[in-house]
C-alpha cells in the first residue's frame, strides 16, 4: 500500500511541476486556458516502449537491454476510440485489457498486477510523449513511450517495427562478399532484402524463444514462401556493434522444453551504415 501511495504521490507531483511551470512568466495565459489533456481521444493509438529499444541499439542485445536495465511493464499499448475506459497492453505473448482513470494528464492503469496499479503521465505541455511508472514489483521504474505511425495491426507490430530498427537498422554486408552488390537489408518490418535464403525474421523477445542453455539473443529466419517454417539461430554483436555473427543452434536433451546449445558461425555481416 505504502509504495502504491509512493507511486501516486509521484505522479501527480509531476503532474502539479508542469502545472506551475505553465504559470511562469515565460508562458502565456491564453496557452495555459488552451493546453489539451489527455484523453481517449487524444491518445487513440499504438503507444510503444522506446526507452526499450534504445536500450536494445545501446547494448546490440535484447537480452542487454532487459539485463542492465528492466523490461517494462509491457511493451506496447494500445488506445481505441470505441474503449474509453480501457487500454490494451501487449508483451509478446498475450494482449490484455485494463481499466483506465484518467485525472488530466495522469492515467491509472489498475488491477495491473496483484491488484496494483501502474500509472502513465502524458506530457501535453511539450513532448507529447508518456512516461509509464510501475512500483507494482518493488521499486519505481520508468519507461518513455511514444506515438506510433507504423499502423501495424496491432500495437506489439509496432513495437517490433522499432525494435527491429533500432537493432538492425543499417546494411550489412557479409563478410568475405567485398561488392556492395552483396549487401542486405533487414528492414523495420521483419523483410530482408536481397538474400537468396531467407527474406524474413523476427527478434525474440519473450521468454519462451529465449532457449539456450548459455543466454544469447536469438533470431528467427524463414521465407515468405514458407511461412510455418522458421530457422532460429544466436546472434552477438561485437564491442562496437558494427559486426553482426549469427550462430548455428544444437538441440540438446529431450525435455519438456527445447532447449539449444551454441553452436558455430552460421553468418556474419559488417554493418554498414548504424542508424
Amino acid at each position: 500500500m505504502k509504495r502504491i501511495f509512493a507511486v501516486v504521490s509521484f505522479a501527480f507531483l509531476f503532474l502539479a511541476c508542469k502545472s506551475d511551470e505553465s504559470r511562469t512568466p515565460s508562458s502565456s495565459s491564453s496557452a495555459a486556458a488552451s493546453a489539451t489533456y489527455a484523453s481517449p481521444s487524444l491518445l487513440a493509438g499504438q503507444w510503444i516502449a522506446m526507452d526499450f529499444c534504445a536500450r536494445a541499439n545501446q547494448y546490440g542485445s535484447v537480452l542487454g537491454a532487459m539485463n542492465n536495465a528492466h523490461r517494462p511493464y509491457a511493451y506496447a499499448f494500445e488506445f481505441l476510440a470505441d474503449m474509453p475506459d480501457s487500454v490494451l497492453c501487449y508483451d509478446g505473448n498475450r494482449s490484455w485489457k485494463l481499466p483506465v482513470t484518467y485525472k488530466k494528464d495522469t492515467l491509472e492503469l489498475r488491477n495491473a498486477f496483484e491488484g496494483k496499479s501502474v500509472f502513465l503521465v502524458y506530457h501535453s505541455q511539450g513532448t507529447k510523449d508518456m512516461t509509464l511508472f510501475d512500483g507494482t514489483q518493488g521499486r519505481t521504474r520508468m519507461d518513455r513511450f511514444i506515438k506510433s505511425g507504423a499502423n501495424t495491426p496491432d500495437a506489439f507490430g509496432a513495437f517490433m517495427v522499432a525494435l527491429h530498427h533500432n537493432l538492425l537498422g543499417g546494411s550489412l554486408l557479409p563478410i568475405g562478399k567485398p561488392s556492395a552488390r552483396d549487401t542486405l537489408l533487414f528492414t523495420p518490418g521483419g523483410s530482408i532484402l536481397k538474400w537468396k535464403e531467407y527474406d524474413r525474421y523476427r527478434v525474440c523477445v519473450t521468454d519462451d524463444c529465449f532457449t539456450t542453455r548459455e543466454p544469447v539473443d536469438v533470431i528467427f529466419l524463414g521465407r515468405s514462401d514458407r511461412p510455418d517454417v522458421e530457422k532460429r539461430f544466436a546472434f552477438r554483436y561485437n564491442a562496437t556493434n558494427d559486426t553482426l555473427t549469427f550462430y548455428h543452434l544444437r538441440p540438446i536433451g529431450s525435455g519438456e522444453k527445447e532447449l539449444y546449445d551454441i553452436g558455430d558461425v552460421a553468418y556474419r555481416f559488417r554493418r554498414l551504415v548504424l542508424q
